[in-house]
């Protein structure tokens, strides 16, 4: 069978700064193998500001209270039977990189992969988990590729805490992007292409190249650094802001004349550092293969007019990335569908969840 996953009924869990987002799905079979999937379960839950703050809990009972109304186990909502689940680590907090060892991939050993941390990596081991895995290789070469995963061990381990303390049990912990390319990639080995993920708090860009993720890292950009601007530069409170942005995006706005240029600065810091992670990308990788497209997701990644902004800027495709790309949306609701942008990393979360997680 193509599912021998022993975790009944495990779902993805996604933390972010400002919610708490749930997706379970059940896979369809075809031929023996996963052709889609269908959510079986879809669920968010608001955060206010300060629970999480740049993926640190710094409010743990009060984010237990909600991941308990999120799971249904305070009596409002539909109850989460199920302990499994599969849930993310942030952005922020964690690094994921692409090395190449003259080492075959079967003798690679855990001894290697920490060497090669202390030589090339921006860690301390003794304050870090680490994980890795070999990536495919089309042609035949001396060299492995090895994708790494780190991340301190306050904020696993916190995390870890946080969903025991409320009868989870937690059958992996994933980096963020790792969960999001699994939504959106197209993961082929031919074309290299880069996934933005642009959320209320904090973002992200994310590379995929010869068929897997090879890099990610955070970018200062988000909807709440908008807000903030706005605030301060034209004088206005937060619901005004919040309106505004949604509202207009990146359109002139005859009340506030001022308001256009206030965002175009912003998306052009933004455009800047897209560019900055390309080069590096390219400076510090072997045998990469040039940028031909660029997805979005995320929460404000339907701002009006950015994609095609973005896209001038960069002179690279753009476009909106298709969150149900792997899930039947036939039965779905279009409320439900509308939440697709923020429920990327939750829905890559629930794929790992709903074939066997240690296959990852």
């Amino acid at each position: 069978m193509f599912n021998n996953n022993p975790f009944t009924g495990a779902f993805g869990l996604d933390f972010g700064d400002l919610s708490l987002k749930l997706v379970r799905l059940e896979p369809v079979k075809k031929w023996g193998k996963p052709s889609s999937f269908i959510i079986k379960d879809m669920s968010i839950v608001s955060l206010p500001p300060g629970y999480i703050v740049n993926g640190e809990i710094q409010q743990p009972e009060m984010v237990r209270q909600k991941l308990m109304l999120l799971l249904g186990k305070n009596g409002h909502g539909k109850k989460i039977s199920s302990p499994w689940v599969v849930a993310d680590l942030p952005e922020p907090k964690t690094f994921l990189t692409s090395i190449e060892l003259e080492i075959p991939p079967e003798q690679i050993t855990k001894e290697d992969i920490e060497y090669q941390c202390q030589k090339h990596l921006p860690i301390d081991l003794n304050e870090t988990y680490i994980d890795w895995q070999t990536i495919k290789q089309t042609e035949k070469s001396k060299f492995t590729r090895v994708l790494i995963g780190a991340a301190a061990k306050t904020i696993a381990d916190s995390y870890t805490y946080l969903l025991e303390s409320t009868g989870l049990h937690p059958i992996a912990l994933e980096i963020e992007s790792l969960s999001i390319a699994r939504s959106l990639s197209t993961n082929t080995v031919d074309q290299a292409g880069a996934i933005l993920d642009l959320g209320a708090t904090r973002s992200s860009i994310i590379i995929y190249d010869k068929g897997g993720v090879r890099f990610s890292t955070t970018i200062n950009f988000s909807g709440e650094l908008i807000n903030t601007a706005l605030i301060q530069q034209l004088k206005i409170d937060y619901k005004t802001a919040e309106e505004m942005k949604i509202n207009n995006g990146l359109n002139y706005n005859k009340t506030y004349p001022n308001y256009l240029k206030i965002v175009d600065e912003l998306v052009n810091g933004l455009v800047e550092d897209i560019k900055k992670t390309i080069i590096y990308y390219h400076d510090h990788h072997s045998q990469t293969t040039p940028i031909e497209q660029i997805d979005l997701c995320g929460g404000i990644s339907g701002m009006q007019n950015l994609i095609s902004t973005i896209a001038r800027r960069l002179k690279i495709k753009c476009d909106l990335g298709n969150p149900w790309k792997n899930v039947n949306t036939k039965n779905m609701s279009a409320e439900q569908r509308k939440f697709g942008p923020t429920l990327v990393t939750a829905t890559g979360l629930a794929m790992r969840a709903t074939l066997n997680p240690y296959n990852e």
